[in-house]
């Protein structure tokens, strides 16, 4: 949780601070017009080219990036625990006892003791979702693990989209900060004339090349770190979900809901992995 806002004085105190090592001063860095032009067309290409819904999954990712991410070993430990529980309510009083808790996951007891698998509404979906599946007895000729991999990659296909254009975002703001920087040379071309002053002419040269600075920067020390920590955190998030699939799998072929824990343990990342006395 506190990795990012560390990374973060890390960057500024190495940009600003190098820059003022080497006799440079804040203000020659400060060019709110350089800002509003290489920022406004990226955001705005980035609006361009995506759907709402990416707009909405992007500031979702935002969120988790300060936030630190939500998966975790203590998430691994309760979504285990959910579905070993529902495991075994269904084996003991035959899987139509759980069509309450799959109704309505929220007044459900069972799920209520996990507040971390009910509030992430994509995985708490897919368990629900797949425990329906099973509660209306699908023949085994249905590959019932195939069927969990393609959900699995729907998901994760439609949460790479968010990378995908933040990735892209990140390519296109070095031309934005030249789109900027040739604005600057421009407008000194203008200077050219007359009684030229050197000093602005200077200054003006400077800005242009802030223009340059300013795109790179940003593509490079803050569009594609968040790129790489999103990717990060979809592909633990696909572990998650392919850990509940191997649960699933285990219990749709009928094997006892112990076994079944320790098929889906085995799943469980090396970062986040579950100690076997650790399991109910």
């Amino acid at each position: 949780m506190f990795s990012k806002p560390v990374a973060i004085i890390v960057i500024l105190a190495s940009f600003f601070g190098g820059f003022l090592m080497e006799g440079g001063t804040l203000l020659s860095l400060w060019h709110p017009a350089e800002l509003i032009i290489i920022l406004g067309i990226g955001l705005g290409v980035f609006l361009g080219s995506t759907p709402v819904y990416i707009w909405l999954k992007t500031l979702t990712y935002i969120g988790r990036f300060f936030a630190g991410g939500r998966v975790d070993g203590k998430m691994y430990q309760e979504t285990l625990a959910l579905l070993d529980e529902l495991g075994r309510v269904a084996r003991k009083d035959g899987m139509l006892s759980l069509e309450s808790h799959i109704v309505n996951p929220e007044g459900s007891q069972i799920f209520n003791r996990y507040p971390r698998v009910l509030k992430h509404k994509e995985l708490r979906k897919f368990i629900v979702d797949n425990f329906s599946y099973l509660l209306l007895n699908p023949p085994q000729s249905l590959n019932f693990e195939n069927y969990l991999g393609s959900q699995i990659d729907d998901i994760i296909q439609s949460n790479m989209e968010v990378p995908k254009a933040t990735g892209k975002l990140a390519n296109l703001l070095p031309g934005f900060g030249i789109v900027a920087a040739v604005m600057g040379v421009i407008l000194t071309m203008n200077l050219l004339s007359g009684d030229m002053d050197v000093a602005k002419i200077g200054s003006s040269i400077g800005a242009a090349l802030v223009g340059t600075l300013t795109g790179i920067f940003f593509a490079f020390a803050v569009v594609a770190p968040f790129t790489h920590a999103v990717e990060v955190m979809i592909r633990q998030d696909r572990s998650i979900y392919e850990m509940a699939a191997a649960y699933l799998t285990a219990f749709q072929h009928g094997v006892s809901p112990s076994l079944a824990s320790e098929i889906g343990r085995q799943r469980v990342p090396p970062e986040f992995e579950i100690p076997r006395d650790k399991m109910r």
